[in-house]
């Protein structure tokens, strides 16, 4: 698999493992997010089932957008600057938007 560069769009079929992946992952995080809320809605609602199922909830959205992305042939381009998202940094976190430099401290 190759990266995206930011002269030629990628078809999607070139991003399909990811596509398999992140699909695989989000019903992992609906599966994960549903148990959180039985556990939140107990009858003393407990604080970290209610922060974990939003933070689930917020990985589920970068994983709906990370698809639409796929879909749109911009998968692997950061959102950001536009350069390609190195193909370590998709395997280690598939529905990354953005490369490591914007996503730094420092900028």
């Amino acid at each position: 698999m190759s990266t995206v560069s930011t002269t030629a769009p990628v078809p999607a079929t070139a991003f399909e493992p990811f596509r398999v992946l992140l699909e695989t992952q989000r019903e992992e995080c609906l599966r994960q997010r549903e148990l959180a809320l039985t556990e939140a809605a107990a009858s003393v609602p407990d604080p970290v089932a209610v922060s974990r199922a939003a933070t689930l909830l917020r990985t589920i959205e970068e994983i709906d957008a990370a698809l639409g992305r796929i879909a749109a042939g911009s998968y692997g381009t950061c959102v950001h600057c536009g350069s390609a998202i190195p193909e370590e940094r998709l395997e280690f976190r598939p529905f990354a938007a953005g490369c490591v430099a914007c996503h730094s401290p420092a900028h």
